[in-house]
């Protein structure tokens, strides 16, 4: 077996490189090892393209490393709040044809020359990816000219909000802005809403992530704000308040094809859902016209409960099978606080009105354990959903509520084809032969098909047996096994009273035997 020593000298610089992907600035250790290392990785002009400035690195160093990139592409971060902001662009201005993605961090008293550089078109007309992050309390302005950045495709902004003159962006496709707290200007002698204005200078965007960059407007009376219409955008993540979001999705049209993303947080203070509303405190009375993917859902996901989707979560779109990884649109709250059960119930009240309910073909009602919803009139829930072909609930109280409502009122989801009910961290429990339905007046409810989702190995129920069973009706019964609180991971079959199978094949009594 060879040395590393050994190595050609190809394949040593291709371990540097991985090295440097992995450990950044560590890498630079192999110069020490011997003289053939260190003439290896000095010729490697790839693993000199990639630096940190910073007070800690010495100018002479940082050309050193431009000067060994030999003309490759340039992927530079610039921290410049402790360094005399010009001399470092100077360093960089031999190697700016080689610019492809360049980061800088400055104070506000630096954003000046900032700006005198990137509007250089010698110096940033090569630029594809550009980072600005200013660390102010108070994001201010910079401002860009787009001639001079032709090659930009991505700008993601902190603490700074950047702003086209005498120009519009047609060149970005993303744009992200981050922690933008006071951008609420005068322009003109009238108040504006900046960020809006903003945003309609970047006419090509296509992925748009907010994250704590809406201003606190609600609180501005004057505030005069034109709508903005973004035509390119195909996704869209919000991680702001419910106030500010639903104000600034009242004013901003998205297309059709867009993918909605948006994590709300409640402000300050009490949030009283059965006041503002649990969604619909989040859409726009105007979202027929601004939102139009979210009327156009005909597949709806309610998720409730504490897990890793926040505490309540609604998604919607047109394919149900991606409505669980890639919804058209999703509005998350990852904390209702104390209030979970009242925002719960709140939702499921929404529904029929965030949705057109004559188009809806398939609902899933995902709801926790311990979600009690004691007063919830599922009838009222359900009624409006008259095409609905398909109906998930989970967990076990939930669904008592929900076949009962099927049960006492046959013109509720008159189309129903498939019932799954998610009992996964409670099993059905059942006696041995059939009970009667609750009602000896009403015949159980027939539905073609009932799937049971557990979320253990015990042998399969006997459905019939069960206050859920007695209210149903099957042409058949099946079972899926689940291990997550969302379900739909594993399946198992049972066809007229056969043991359960899982979807390998392998009968249910192996694999107890297998996990024990």
């Amino acid at each position: 077996m060879g040395h590393i020593i050994d190595l050609p000298t190809e394949l040593l610089a291709s371990v540097f490189l991985a090295l440097q992907e992995e450990t950044s600035t560590q890498w630079l250790r192999v110069l020490l090892v011997c003289r053939r290392w260190y003439e290896v990785a000095c010729s490697a002009s790839a693993l000199w393209t990639k630096f940190s400035f910073d007070e800690r690195r010495s100018h002479q160093v940082f050309g050193e490393f431009l000067r060994r990139s030999d003309k490759l592409p340039l992927d530079i971060s610039l921290d410049v709040q402790r360094e005399d902001c010009e001399a470092v662009f100077d360093i960089v201005r031999p190697s700016a044809s080689q610019l492809r993605s360049l980061s800088v961090v400055f104070l506000p008293s630096q954003i000046d020359c900032v700006q005198r550089y990137l509007e250089d078109h010698a110096f940033s007309g090569s630029i594809v990816n550009l980072v600005l992050h200013c660390l102010a309390s108070e994001a201010p302005r910079l401002l860009l000219r787009p001639p001079s950045l032709p090659a930009l495709r991505s700008l993601r902004a902190i603490q700074v909000l950047p702003r086209p003159r005498q120009a519009v962006f047609h060149s970005v496709t993303f744009f992200e802005l981050v922690q933008l707290w006071h951008v609420i200007h005068t322009e003109e002698g009238v108040a504006q809403y900046d960020l809006l204005t903003t945003l309609g200078d970047f006419p090509g965007v296509e992925r748009l992530i907010l994250r704590d960059a809406l201003p606190p407007c609600m609180s501005f009376a004057d505030i005069r704000m034109d709508p903005v219409a973004l035509p390119s955008m195909c996704a869209m993540e919000m991680y702001e308040t419910i106030e500010d979001i639903k104000f600034f999705l009242h004013h901003v049209t998205l297309p059709e094809s867009a993918r909605l993303t948006v994590v709300a947080r409640v402000a300050e203070g009490m949030w009283e859902p059965d006041v503002g509303g649990v969604f619909l405190a989040i859409l726009p009375e105007n979202r027929e016209k601004t939102l139009p993917m979210v009327s156009r859902a005909t597949a709806l996901r309610l998720f409730a409960g504490h897990t890793e989707q926040g505490a309540l979560t609604l998604s919607g779109g047109t394919d149900v099978q991606a409505l669980a990884a890639e919804p058209d649109w999703s509005l998350v709250l990852p904390d209702c606080g104390d209030i979970l059960a009242l925002s719960v119930g709140t939702a499921l009240e929404e529904l029929s009105l965030i949705a057109h309910a004559t188009s809806l073909v398939h609902l899933e009602l995902h709801i926790a354990p311990h979600i009690l919803l004691f007063h919830t009139d599922w009838r009222a829930v359900l009624a409006p959903f008259v095409r609905v072909r398909r109906l998930l609930v989970g967990s076990q109280w939930p669904a008592e509520g929900v076949v009962g409502a099927l049960y006492h009122h046959t013109d509720v989801l008159p189309e129903l084809e498939i019932l799954e009910l998610c009992l996964g961290e409670l099993p059905v429990v059942s006696q041995d032969e059939p009970l009667p339905p609750p009602d000896a007046d009403v015949a159980p409810r027939r539905i073609e098909r009932v799937v049971i989702v557990q979320g253990d190995h015990i042998p399969a129920p006997f459905v019939e047996g069960s206050l859920i069973g007695s209210m149903l009706r099957a042409g058949r019964f099946e079972f899926k096994l689940s291990r997550c609180s969302a379900c739909h991971v594993r399946e198992r079959v049972v066809e007229g009273g056969g043991r359960a199978v899982y979807d390998d094949g392998s009968a249910l009594e192996q694999d107890e035997e297998s996990s024990s």
